[in-house]
């Protein structure tokens, strides 16, 4: 067999999270960043959000829970922070730092679970405590840190255009 056992929840979990892995690497490596007012950001934020309400769902660890509701803040304060007055002014940096989080949260269970699921039957890692499967899990902490200082630094705030009076 070469897929892992899963109930209809799991599949879907899976498949409607599956897009927004694509869809986070095509937006980092396009815009250094998750643009939430862009289609493809739009449609990123739809695809995590349908993984971390059915990730609650069919999670059964806590650990597992807890990322996807950290996936789910990351989410909501990504995708509402310019809507509220007092931190209006700093949306792009709270939008930069909380959708790196999300992306976060998207690839830390894929990975463990890609290394602890497949191949199906003898999978490459035997249980999320392997130490190949820490190694990825500490990378990616690294990752997240380096990379969010990274677009802090680097990225610069865009620039509304102003019409003259």
């Amino acid at each position: 067999m070469l897929l892992p056992q899963l109930s209809a929840l799991g599949w879907f979990h899976t498949l409607g999270s599956l897009p927004a892995v694509p869809l986070a690497l095509y937006l980092l490596i396009r815009h250094g960043r998750i643009p939430p007012d862009k289609p493809l950001g739009k449609a990123f934020l739809i695809f995590m959000f349908i993984g971390s309400v059915s990730g609650v769902l069919v999670i059964k660890d806590a650990p597992g829970v807890a990322i996807s509701i950290l996936s789910l803040g990351s989410l909501v304060v990504g995708s509402t922070v310019g809507s509220i007055p007092p931190l209006a002014n700093h949306r792009w940096w709270i939008e930069t730092v909380a959708l790196s989080t999300a992306v976060f949260t998207l690839f830390l269970p894929s990975v463990t679970e890609t290394l602890t699921r497949l191949p199906a039957g003898d999978p490459i890692a035997a249980s999320p405590a392997a130490p190949l499967v820490v190694a990825f899990q500490l990378s990616l902490v690294v990752v997240l840190i380096v990379g969010v200082t990274l677009q802090l630094l680097f990225l610069r705030r865009p620039v509304r255009a102003t019409v003259p009076a």
